[in-house]
């Protein structure tokens, strides 16, 4: 039964890594027109179980953003205005004298969410912003010594106006380090925004996402499997070299943590996921530095660099520790989750799989791991209808009633 279970999750997570991925992806697209790195980046810090802080000027649509991911996983959904009078159990809830009966009871409070919008996080006060902390880091709140678990998963997507606005606070390090990535929409293109105004007019404002691409138990299924992708120990050692550089850099007075480190791991475990792979190679790491690292940093005040320029800069200077012969041929062999399913025909098991498709996709289907050593291998190219000819590519496909052709262009 185990056994069954853990097959059709496979089965459902292939499928969202080959169509669902980028459905996710073009249904936000159509919500905040013109960002598709940004969209791209957030996706990820929601399916890498993160955390997510958007910095930019008002009107940006960063709080649009925040809604549509929330309602792309038909998740519960809170959003807390940050004022500077607002009070830790404005957030966290409190002890209410109930009338009829003279007993305290709970009131929860907005974190009581799948995702919770904290907008211009950097306008409440330093008390405030710390009533955060327990509920980003250990998923619960404690209000008069009794602690109350979040719901799973959850979010905590927070906005912030740059530093130099009228009425800010700067955030405190321990809550920057507590958001995976840092991330600016920024001012569309010119063609982006005249798209965005034509949009409006005929459609109107859109309140939510008809059709979302996840449940909640699917995200929640996503987040799983993400711990389940394999990080070799080189590339463990890999990211410890990065983040202790910026530990010795000259213009860092304070480098990235060890969360940090995990972080980015977490990350790139996501990365891999939604490329397909059972594993993390190293320009997944590569390509999320900056965004899951640069926040972190506290620089010199005679510093004459960023903190997006010290991450670029560090990973040009460490090199990846090439893998010995004995961790290769350990990275390449086949692992039982890699070989998914082959020739199964559309039915309950795959339901998530038609979830994904237009409604004329239907019929036979073969899913398959293409790996390049092992038995596997050999068991593979017995069916003359496989290519193996690429590595450890998730390769769905849909063949015609007659046998003899592919349905091509689908999928990515």
């Amino acid at each position: 039964m185990e056994q069954d279970q853990a097959l059709k999750m496979e089965r459902w997570t292939t499928a969202f890594a080959s169509y669902g991925w980028e459905q996710m992806q073009d249904k936000l697209n159509q919500r905040v027109i013109g960002k598709k790195e940004t969209i791209r980046l957030a996706c990820l810090t929601m399916l890498a179980g993160g955390h997510l802080l958007l910095e930019d000027v008002p009107g940006v649509g960063k709080t649009l953003l925040a809604r549509s991911l929330a309602q792309i996983a038909d998740s519960s959904f809170r959003r807390i205005q940050m004022t500077p009078d607002m009070m830790p159990a404005d957030i966290t809830g409190s002890m209410v004298l109930h009338p009829s009966t003279g007993e305290l009871r709970y009131s929860e409070g907005p974190l009581q969410a799948h995702v919770v919008l904290v907008d211009e996080l950097n306008r409440a006060s330093s008390r405030t912003q710390a009533a955060l902390l327990e509920a980003m880091e250990e998923r619960s709140v404690t209000v008069d010594g009794v602690t109350r678990a979040l719901p799973k998963p959850f979010m905590v997507i927070a906005t912030q106006n740059p530093f130099v606005f009228e009425g800010t606070y700067r955030l405190p390090e321990a809550e920057l380090d507590r958001f995976m990535m840092k991330l600016s929409i920024g001012y569309p293109e010119v063609h982006a925004e005249a798209d965005m105004l034509v949009r409006e007019q005929s459609k109107g404002e859109i309140e939510r996402i008809q059709r979302p691409v996840l449940t909640t138990e699917e995200w929640s299924l996503l987040i799983q499997r993400r711990r389940s992708i394999h990080v070799d120990a080189v590339l463990c050692r890999y990211i410890s070299e990065l983040v202790q550089a910026t530990r010795r850099h000259d213009q860092v007075e304070l480098g990235v943590s060890p969360r940090g480190s995990v972080a980015l791991m977490q990350a790139a475990q996501a990365q891999a996921l939604v490329s397909g792979r059972s594993y993390v190679i190293p320009e997944d790491i590569k390509a999320l530095a900056v965004h899951v690292l640069a926040h972190r940093l506290v620089l010199r005040s005679s510093q004459h660099m960023t903190a997006e320029d010290v991450i670029q800069e560090v990973v040009h200077q460490i090199s990846v520790p090439s893998f010995s012969k004995e961790a290769r041929v350990s990275q390449e062999r086949v692992k039982p989750h890699d070989i998914l399913y082959s020739r199964t025909r559309m039915g309950s098991e795959t339901q998530a799989v038609r979830a994904w498709l237009p409604p004329r996709e239907t019929g036979e289907w073969e899913v398959s791991v293409r790996n390049p050593g092992g038995d596997s291998q050999e068991s593979l190219k017995q069916d003359s209808d496989i290519d193996t000819s690429s590595k450890h590519q998730v390769s769905p496909r849909r063949r015609s009633k007659e046998g003899g052709s592919w349905f091509r262009g689908l999928f990515r």
